[in-house]
């Protein structure tokens, strides 16, 4: 699936660490844009929908945060829907540079 159009992410300088996101979809699998594996096809990213009030935002959950949740509240991402999950923001390398990221706990 490819989807056309720009989709309104979720940014790390947005949030701080302890703000409250709640989950508002059960999220999708996308081909990304912009990160190919070592074989030049596109990654699969897992994008969910998040809000606070009535700010609502796409959000890649990467692999440490598709697991903390999937370890909270299981794998069926449909009953994640409505629950809350705390922001802390932390320094990771992405493509070898050092940038701020959103890690969930739920």
């Amino acid at each position: 699936m490819i989807l056309e159009g720009k989709r309104n992410f979720i940014k790390a300088d947005e949030v701080k660490t302890g703000d409250i996101l709640e989950i508002r979809s059960e999220g999708e699998w996308v081909q990304s844009k912009t990160y190919k594996y070592d074989d030049g096809s596109p990654k699969q990213q897992f994008i969910i929908k998040v809000g606070c009030e009535s700010v609502e935002r796409d959000m890649t959950l990467n692999s440490t945060n598709r697991q903390t949740l999937i370890a909270a509240w299981g794998k069926d991402t449909a009953e994640w829907v409505g629950k809350s999950a705390t922001v802390e923001i932390v320094k990771m390398s992405v493509q070898g540079q050092l940038k701020n990221v959103i890690i969930l706990t739920a």
